[in-house]
């Protein structure tokens, strides 16, 4: 599928998100590797996507442009080298080609081309930067710790806008945005410099575990990390909007569940057992469950729901290479509010199946990272809190689909994940050389060959006689 912006194609920066993104490239370019991610996280939470730069059709938004900007610092440092290329890369290299690929024989337009490559660039560009950057656990901490910054200055604007009339945004000016925020069923939902209150929402739900991490792996900055864990969450609440609410008890309700995690194989089976129980004495499918969702009022659960039934009995139409448009499948259905639809529908399920393969290999790299730190309790919850957050995009995932700066939550949380990985498999490597080889003594089939005295002297320890 192709989505055309109003702001497409056109170049529209504003003098101050000019000045912002020429200090923060510099930033971007200066401060030490661990400290990298924040220049970025700071412009993707301040600038609108609609502030970009088009050149031939090509659009480069500001947030692309710095993550070209991250490319250069990298490959001028050298800063690539030594990274060891997981299971989870090649799939998610695999799945940037097949989804694009998929896309451009359905449509087999020049625009198809256009638009892919602009997504490919934003898949990988995203996720390899930040599996360079971003190595081992202090450089996800003090990623965390920019987000809890962000969070506490950002969510003065968002409580501003949801509750101070006339409810006005004031990234407006960036252009791509109204100026006064709209209300669902007399509530206003705030989105600050995000293209929609729920992307806004999603992307702090998506934090609250990583956040939640920081207050234990950094006991001497509680007080910061519980102040972002408030304006987390007093974001998610002024966006108004179920996704993200819903979201924000997935992630605590993951987060807390680290102190049962022993019993999860019981859990995950229990949950898998009690879903077909209900598919089966229901009257509806058992997807009808996301019909029912509504915290704040107003929500399109039917909608959802609707938009999993069709896709699962029109799957021949997209099972393929996916297809053209989904609006012939029902009312409003052009909108496709669900990540795992939206990926069988842009390219088939092969690229359904390759970014379902990218979590269960994200959830496995989780396992490994606990394996592989059993003395450190800190690293231990860490590594959990990434498979919260992890969880938490799952849960998302059934009721909206990512675009704009969502892609750079997601692929931080899956790049993270896979750099300790990365970490936990050295640290396994190296203790499994360094395990001594345990002695073997003589068979009596040896002992009987004509090896035996050679084998039992070379075996057998030395004598006190022997000098030893």
């Amino acid at each position: 599928m192709i989505e055309k912006l109003e702001y497409a194609d056109q170049t529209l920066v504003h003098p101050v998100g000019l000045l912002l993104w020429l200090a923060l490239a510099a930033l971007l370019l200066t401060v030490r590797r661990s400290r990298a991610m924040i220049p970025i996280f700071v412009l993707a939470c301040f600038i609108p996507p609609a502030q970009r730069v088009s050149v031939a059709g090509l659009d480069f938004t500001l947030l692309r442009l710095l993550l070209v900007v991250g490319w250069l610092r990298v490959l001028g440092g050298g800063e690539q080298k030594g990274l060891r290329l997981l299971a989870i890369d090649r799939v998610i290299l695999a799945y940037a080609f097949v989804s694009s690929v998929a896309n451009i024989a359905v449509f087999g337009s020049t625009a198809a081309v256009v638009y892919n490559l602009g997504i490919t660039f934003d898949v990988l560009a995203s996720y390899f930067l930040v599996r360079v950057l971003v190595r081992n656990f202090e450089d996800v901490d003090s990623a965390i710790r920019g987000l809890i910054w962000i969070a506490i200055v950002v969510s003065v604007p968002f409580l501003l806008e949801r509750y101070v009339e006339p409810h006005r945004n004031i990234f407006s000016v960036f252009g791509g945005i109204d100026e006064i925020t709209s209300a669902r069923q007399g509530k206003v939902r705030a989105q600050g410099a995000f293209p929609h209150s729920i992307l806004a929402g999603c992307f702090w739900a998506a934090t609250l575990p990583l956040i939640l991490a920081h207050f234990w792996t950094q006991p001497g900055r509680r007080a910061l990390t519980v102040a972002g864990l408030v304006a987390a969450l007093l974001i998610i609440f002024a966006c108004a909007s179920s996704t993200p609410l819903a979201g924000a008890f997935a992630a605590i309700g993951a987060a807390a569940f680290f102190r049962f995690r022993r019993h999860l194989r019981l859990v995950r089976w229990g949950t898998a057992f009690g879903l077909l129980g209900l598919h089966l004495v229901m009257k509806a499918p058992v997807w009808h469950l996301v019909s029912r969702i509504d915290l704040v009022g107003g929500s399109t659960g039917w909608h959802r729901y609707h938009l999993i039934d069709q896709a699962i009995k029109r799957f021949p139409e997209w099972g393929l290479i996916g297809t053209r448009s989904t609006a012939h499948w029902g009312y409003g259905l052009f909108d496709v509010t669900s990540q795992y639809v939206y990926e069988g529908v842009r390219g088939g399920i092969l690229t359904l199946a390759l970014f379902v393969a990218t979590i269960a290999l994200a959830y496995r790299g989780v396992g490994r990272v606990l394996r592989a730190t059993p003395e450190s309790r800190s690293r231990r919850i860490l590594a959990w809190m990434l498979g919260a957050a992890l969880f938490t995009h799952m849960g998302m995932f059934i009721a909206v689909s990512y675009f704009g700066q969502m892609y750079l939550i997601w692929y931080f949380t899956l790049a993270a994940i896979a750099s300790l990985e990365e970490f936990g498999l050295g640290k396994l490597d190296r203790a499994r050389w360094s395990r001594p080889r345990r002695r073997v003594a003589a068979s009596p089939r040896l002992l009987l060959s004509a090896e035996a005295p050679a084998a039992i002297s070379s075996s057998a320890p030395a004598s006190p006689a022997s000098g030893s």
